[in-house]
């Protein structure tokens, strides 16, 4: 029997106990938040989201890597999946929920506050884009 497969958008029910992980999602969203607050400086907002990049790369380095070694242990356990609101594969699929959730909320704010740059007369340069003296500055 394959497991119940949800639709993206949706989360699967409340559990009683909130996984670490999607509670760690939940903090890093409302960082996500303070990016995108049009009260926050402009400089202030772009460093939300760098830190809110930081957490989830960090986030996907451990969390995400030790959800799969957990899981892939269970297969090769070949216990049968309990169906447990907590179980890795199901907190898996929540994280994914929610991860591309906030990833185009993200896009949505980064979108915005380049105009916003642009207004300000701010502007990005690539390494590329640099003179030899501010390279060498």
């Amino acid at each position: 029997m394959s497991p119940r497969r949800r639709q993206p958008d949706q989360i699967s029910n409340p559990p009683s106990t909130i996984p670490r992980d999607i509670s760690w999602l939940s903090f890093n969203a409302r960082v996500l938040q303070e990016a995108a607050d049009p009260g926050v400086p402009l400089q202030e907002r772009i460093k939300f989201l760098g830190i809110f990049s930081n957490n989830l790369d960090e986030f996907f380095r451990v969390r995400v890597a030790t959800l799969k070694r957990m899981t892939a242990f269970q297969k090769a356990k070949k216990k049968p999946n309990m169906h447990l609101e907590n179980d890795p594969v199901n907190v898996l699929n929540d994280i994914q929920v929610m991860v591309l959730r906030q990833q185009s909320e993200f896009d949505g704010i980064w979108n915005s506050l380049k105009s916003e740059m642009k207004r300000s007369r701010v502007i990005l340069k690539t390494n590329e884009q640099l003179s030899l003296l501010q390279k060498k500055f």
